[in-house]
């Protein structure tokens, strides 16, 4: 999902905390257990929102075309069981969990030929509303104290007593979606309802956004990262914002625009729609402005699309060739990674607009290239390398960095079709063979950065691959999708027409664990001291020794995830591994986040939770959620959600 420092997601000579927070106090006063309560029962502890307890049953016979909503068992809303009672011949047991996933099929040791029950005890100091981040792959039906969850599945609002509070969950297995048996498992996360008060830690400022995109859960959502250039942060905003931020205390100092508006050509704002058109802009400015002021209620959300649409509609009078758009990307039109060379800043959108400023927000020019529409969107950030500005939308075209002047354009997937052949999501990578400048591709290919030639082509790749690839010294690491393989190309110390590249592949196979539709890599690989760490998007750690091509471990990781088909580029966890000096960071895509020691065993230093609500009041109200990659410098580093940008840790 775009640009880590220099590609590879390292940051040796950083500082940063190992630990963090932001927490509500409700959540705050949450305990588990999985007995039936007794006075004088503490429970324990549950910071993250995690229960670690419960009594589960199963596998229970579902009657033939029966919903989840019927009654299986007897009474089943009103179960309150213990340990070791029975039920219909079965007895409730009770097991204790690493993470958030209750996975029946390995919990129960054999094959999903039924559903199953799980039971625990909550105790709330608060009491009042809660909700339920709830990931399972098949039907699950959510109770608290007899009542079912309300709203959306994924999403459940519950309603939790001061006291102890009775949590059943009903879970039935998925479809088949992947070689191997059905996937059984659900994953509850429970969150404060606002209004909330929080606890933070080693927080130094968290600025709102002036882009949280209401309504649909899907795209608009906060996907790109921020660049730093002295003592200034650079950062998208939906739908074509670059924003500027002092390091220092998180004020935004300036907002510039790049909509197909802003692009006109001399000729085109001759046109009467164009004129038509300026006094929406105006309005959308001024409301931009109001929204910068600090947090907006979802109300003020609301109008800037809706002037955003208007003001797209006239542009469309224009030219309705050169300003149609395509349909809004996963990722958003905004979730492109700026690039810069310290002195201008490169920005790229969904909607084809290309554009350079210089550090004070002055345009230096402004371009549009349109591609037709592909499943999920276009999702590659702008790279810089060799004077040109690099970017991907079907074709691969190269801009003069200064000027905006096409340099060159490589075809290289078909203008026909949602699923091209050969399509990537990832972020192309700059590096060079034997002096020779060149750009590896998400799709495993290599090409020119003078001419844009390709030069290597690995046909292993297969269709839309999403990992961006890494270079580290001298090796190209390059991860597939689907087929669970992680390749490690040997770059050459010679430069040659067409490259031959030793190539080892390595076998990646998380179907032990959990998995959601399917068992993809979204995220990129981080390497390391002979290491490379990998992360799925269940949240399944592959660590692999390089040299020796074999896994070292593999661990599901306690990152608390929300994976939902309607949830755009957080539907999985897609943040990339990254090396802050000595540890390893591992974001989850709701705020969870594990620090670990490097190496061949996993060691876990910290867990951390950025507890915060989006769209308060907004029948999309949610957990925020994260997708772009963290960023570090000296003893800080930066995290971006949908409606924040975290600057967590000490001085710059």
């Amino acid at each position: 999902m775009g640009w880590r420092g220099d590609g590879t997601g390292r940051y040796p000579g950083a500082d940063p905390p190992t630990t963090w927070g932001r927490v509500s106090q409700a959540v705050l006063g949450l305990r588990f257990q999985a007995r039936r309560p007794k006075e004088g029962d503490a429970g324990q502890p549950m910071p993250d929102g995690v229960i670690r307890e419960w009594l589960i049953l199963g596998p229970v016979p579902i009657p033939e075309n029966a919903k989840i909503e019927q009654e299986i068992l007897p009474n089943e809303a009103q179960l309150a069981p213990d340990e070791n009672d029975n039920q219909r011949e079965l007895a409730w047991r009770k097991v204790t969990l690493d993470t958030a996933y209750l996975d029946f099929y390995r919990l129960f040791g054999k094959r999903p030929d039924g559903g199953a029950y799980a039971c625990a005890y909550v105790h709330s100091d608060t009491g009042g509303p809660f909700r339920v981040n709830l990931t399972s792959p098949g039907s699950v039906r959510l109770l608290a104290n007899g009542k079912p969850g309300q709203g959306f599945v994924g999403r459940s609002r519950v309603d939790l007593a001061k006291g102890w509070n009775r949590l059943l969950l009903k879970v039935w297995p998925g479809e088949k979606t992947w070689p191997g048996e059905l996937d059984w498992y659900a994953a509850p996360v429970l969150h404060a309802c606002p209004p909330a008060a929080y606890a933070e830690t080693t927080i130094a400022w968290a600025t709102p956004l002036p882009d949280a995109a209401p309504g649909f859960y899907g795209g608009g959502m906060g996907a790109g990262s921020p660049v730093i250039v002295g003592d200034r942060l650079y950062l998208p905003g939906e739908p074509d914002l670059l924003i500027c931020l002092r390091k220092s205390d998180g004020k935004i100092l300036w907002v510039r625009s790049n909509s197909y508006f802003d692009a006109a050509t001399d000729e085109e704002k001759n046109h009467p729609a164009y004129a038509e058109a300026m006094p929406v802009a105006a309005k959308l400015t001024a409301l931009r402005a109001e929204l910068l002021a600090g947090p907006a209620p979802w109300q003020k959300l609301e109008e800037r699309p809706k002037l955003e649409k208007e003001l797209y509609a006239k542009m469309r009078a224009v030219d309705g060739g050169k300003y149609k758009r395509p349909e809004m990307p996963d990722i958003g039109y905004a979730g492109f990674t700026p690039a810069t060379d310290g002195e201008f800043v490169h920005v790229f959108f969904g909607s084809g607009v290309s554009a350079c400023y210089d550090l004070e927000g002055r345009r230096q020019w402004i371009r549009v290239d349109n591609r037709p529409l592909v499943e999920h969107g276009i999702s590659s950030s702008p790279l810089l390398i060799e004077g040109k500005m690099v970017v991907f939308n079907r074709d691969l075209m190269a801009f003069d960095a200064r000027t905006g002047q096409l340099a060159w354009q490589a075809p290289i997937v078909s203008h026909e079709g949602l699923n091209p052949q050969g399509f990537f999501h990832g972020t192309p990578c700059a590096t060079s063979v034997g002096g020779v400048g060149v750009i590896a591709l998400g799709n495993g290919t290599i090409v020119r950065a003078s001419d844009g030639k390709a030069i290597f082509k690995n046909p292993e790749m297969g269709a839309q691959a999403i990992a961006s690839p890494v270079v580290h010294q001298g090796t190209l690491f390059q991860l597939t999708s689907g087929s669970m393989k992680l390749f490690v190309h040997q770059l050459s110390e010679a430069f040659a027409d067409p490259l031959v590249l030793p190539t080892r592949t390595v076998s990646v196979d998380t179907l032990n664990f959990p998995r959601h539709y399917l068992p993809w890599h979204l995220a990129s690989p981080l390497v390391h001291e002979g290491l490379a760490y990998l992360m799925n998007n269940a949240g399944v750690l592959t660590v692999v020794d390089v040299g020796a091509g074999q896994v070292v471990y593999q661990r599901m990781l306690d990152l608390d995830p929300l994976q939902w088909h309607n949830e755009g580029a957080a539907r999985g966890l897609g943040v990339s591994p990254a090396l802050g000096g000595r540890h390893i960071y591992l974001f989850g895509n709701n705020g969870a986040s594990l620090v670990i020691e490097p190496g061949r065993a996993y060691k876990q230093v910290a867990k951390n939770k950025l507890e915060s609500t989006v769209l308060v009041g907004h029948w999309a109200e949610r957990q925020e959620r994260f997708v772009g990659n963290p960023v570090f410098e000296g003893r800080r580093l930066y995290v971006r959600g949908e409606g924040h940008l975290y600057a967590i840790g000490g001085q710059p």
